[in-house]
């Protein structure tokens, strides 16, 4: 049975949480339909089944609730507090006022006004199991919406690089990995198997794994892939992820038949391997592997400087990728990269 849903996907990020968002319910097959977009939230129908999968994988999704109302604020405050009082069950929900970026504050303190303070959340009420009746107020807008999820960072902190059992600076935070792994439109429901062929020590494999994914895990460097072993057996992921010392850039790689790719390849200039003349010639030979390893009309992410992006869009083109998204994403003052999407052509 479909019902309508809203998520508050990550504001910083946008379009890549929306993409996650429909790269997820898409390669699990799940039945959804966007209805409404209104910066970070989106209004969706779909199953509970779909809503529960996403939740658990998304990286970039905030908050979810069963929506109830979209309202705009100029029809006045007492319809606002009509569909609330309706929506509440004193005995087991509470209302929670959100002035989205500081929209609507003075209607926010209005609403506390009428509604009353007894009726607000607090942490002891959460605590206990009151659910919360949200009210977003964002332009000129009331979302209100029942809460059934948020997202909690310490889920992440424990697997921050610096806490793994194996740490190797630079490594990308398992928000990150997640996303990628993600947008590579695996099926976690299938078992999929993705791969990650510069893999460091395991981020991509071990959120693979906490997602029920297979993966194969590759790094040229013996000391990276000691390390991945290392925190795969950490995160008891062993069963479910192959690690093995392979040049990326050499044709074992198409030993492998894999439904996505996701990967993080090397930047800097000293972090390019030996035998490569640059990290354009090390990608041009890992993406032509790539091509054979992928199955057809599946999908690859990662991401690179962006000064190469407009030698890369040349280099996937003549390999026979399909180039579906391009993400801007502003890592620090000195690097900029582009995050690329790209789907291989049957």
């Amino acid at each position: 049975m479909s019902y309508s849903y809203i998520v508050k996907l990550s504001h910083q990020n946008f379009s890549l949480a929306y993409s996650e968002f429909r790269a997820i319910l898409d390669s699990e097959e799940m039945p959804y339909e966007t209805k409404f977009k209104l910066d970070e939230f989106i209004i969706f129908d779909s199953t509970k089944e779909a809503v529960d999968l996403l939740l658990r994988r998304a990286a970039l999704a905030v908050e979810a609730g069963t929506f109830i109302e979209l309202i705009d604020v100029e029809r006045g405050l007492r319809d606002i507090v009509s569909i609330v009082k309706e929506s509440l069950d004193n005995e087991n929900s509470c209302v929670e006022i959100d002035s989205i970026r500081g929209f609507g504050s003075e209607i926010a303190k209005a609403l506390v006004d009428i509604i009353g303070i007894k009726s607000l959340c607090t942490r002891k009420k959460k605590e206990s199991g009151m659910q919360p009746i949200k009210i977003a107020l964002i332009a000129n807008i009331a979302l209100i919406y029942r809460v059934i999820y948020r997202r909690r960072q310490r889920l992440y902190s424990d697997r921050e690089p610096h806490k793994r059992p194996c740490y190797r600076p630079g490594t990308m935070k398992p928000v990150l990995a997640r996303l990628f792994v993600n947008l590579s439109r695996v099926s976690s429901l299938r078992r999929e198997l993705v791969l990650d062929p510069f893999c460091g020590v395991g981020g991509f494999a071990i959120e693979a794994c906490l997602m029920g994914l297979r993966s194969v895990c590759c790094d040229v460097d013996e000391n990276m892939v000691m390390g991945a072993r290392i925190n795969i057996e950490g995160y008891d992921c062993h069963s479910l992820v192959d690690i093995a010392r392979m040049d990326a850039g050499l044709g074992a790689l198409a030993s492998y038949r894999v439904d996505g790719i996701a990967t993080d390849p090397p930047y800097g200039i000293q972090s390019v391997p030996r035998g490569y003349k640059s990290l354009i010639h090390l990608m041009s030979k890992f993406i032509e592997n790539a091509y054979n390893t992928l199955k057809n009309r599946r999908f690859m992410v990662f991401a690179v400087p962006l000064q190469l992006t407009k030698e890369l869009d040349r280099v996937l083109t003549e390999h026979g990728f399909e180039i579906k998204e391009k993400h801007i994403d502003m890592v620090h003052g000195s690097l900029t990269r582009t995050l690329y999407v790209v789907k291989k052509n049957a």
